[in-house]
């Protein structure tokens, strides 16, 4: 029998799949409590612990990259006007304290699109002013991150900010005049057929975390993947237009120190060893070990979901798509 990896492959070519999935089974990867690979609409491997679907994982920042998805379907219903308009002016209740910089004011959806807010805000480095440990001890987030001062003039300078993405609830919330949650159940997560999706919430339910802490089942973050591998469709039905899966996932900009790609909060890379096969890397990441991988030349997508939070090994699952799965989707001489 044989298997379309968008090359044709071997039904041995399912092993490797296969047998990372009984080693989590058996629990020979802990902290790693879920994997899927589907290839052509097929699952060919899969490993789900049975409270992940019980409590959903958290997918901590794996989350910005739905909430991208969300950004382009309010832009393609026409309640944001494009990424280019100015941030001040999508959040009205704000607008006096980017007023007061005219960098600030400068700033546009683009710009916090790609981590490139310029506010002194890093979440990598500790003791940067805007870093998300301090945003998360405050009670209004919003407030906390547009108050930061800015160290770069906006659209200059990447810095990995969740601020930036929790800003975008609060931007899609006034547009759409709904919380960000419920724009979220109507307008993705049903048309996908999700089942379960649990928000964080912060300054007492006022506000929804979208930078962080979504909590969805490992099958239904699959569902994600494939719709971004289809281009914006599920089962054949438009959810979000083409254009917006092209801009969310062309290369923006550049990662200080790393040589992957940024685009709309989905990071981007591509195999570069000719001895796997050639495909663009499109994916939503997460502490802890949480990954979507989408795979568009292949027509697979890869989930993982962890609790290896803040530990190195949470990268393990991007070694076995290099190391074992990639090898296995060559194509047949």
């Amino acid at each position: 029998m044989l298997i379309t990896f968008g090359v044709r492959a071997s039904a041995e070519s399912l092993l490797p799949a296969q047998q990372l999935a009984a080693e989590i089974k058996a629990g020979q990867h802990a902290g790693i409590e879920s994997f899927v690979l589907q290839v052509d609409n097929t699952v060919v491997g899969r490993a789900v612990e049975p409270r992940s679907e019980r409590w959903p994982p958290d997918l901590r920042s794996a989350t910005k990259s739905v909430t991208a998805l969300l950004i382009g379907i309010a832009i393609d219903r026409g309640a944001i006007p494009s990424v280019q308009a100015k941030v001040m002016d999508l959040l009205p209740t704000r607008r006096t304290v980017f007023e007061k910089d005219p960098r600030k004011a400068a700033m546009t959806l683009e710009d916090l699109l790609t981590m490139r807010s310029g506010l002194d805000c890093n979440d990598w480095d500790p003791k940067s002013p805007g870093q998300e440990d301090k945003m998360y001890r405050q009670g209004d987030w919003v407030a906390f991150w547009s108050e930061q001062k800015m160290r770069a003039d906006p659209g200059k300078e990447f810095s990995y900010c969740t601020g930036n993405v929790v800003a975008l609830g609060e931007i899609l919330s006034a547009a759409v005049s709904m919380s960000a949650d419920a724009f979220a159940l109507k307008y993705l997560f049903i048309p996908i057929e999700v089942r379960r999706a649990e928000w964080r919430y912060y300054d007492g339910k006022r506000g929804v975390d979208t930078g962080g802490h979504l909590r969805l089942e490992p099958d239904d973050l699959l569902k994600i993947g494939e719709l971004v591998l289809k281009r914006g469709t599920y089962k054949g039905t438009r959810i979000v237009s083409e254009t917006w899966i092209d801009a969310m996932t062309q290369e923006r900009t550049g990662i200080p120190g790393m040589n992957q790609r940024y685009g709309y909060l989905w990071w981007l890379d591509h195999t570069k060893d000719p001895n796997l096969p050639q495909t663009k890397l499109w994916w939503a990441q997460g502490n802890g070990g949480s990954f979507l991988m989408v795979m568009p030349q292949l027509d697979a997508v890869m989930v993982t979901t962890g609790t290896r939070f803040n530990r190195q090994d949470m990268l393990e699952p991007m070694f076995w798509l290099r190391d074992r799965l990639l090898p296995a989707m060559k194509a047949a001489p």
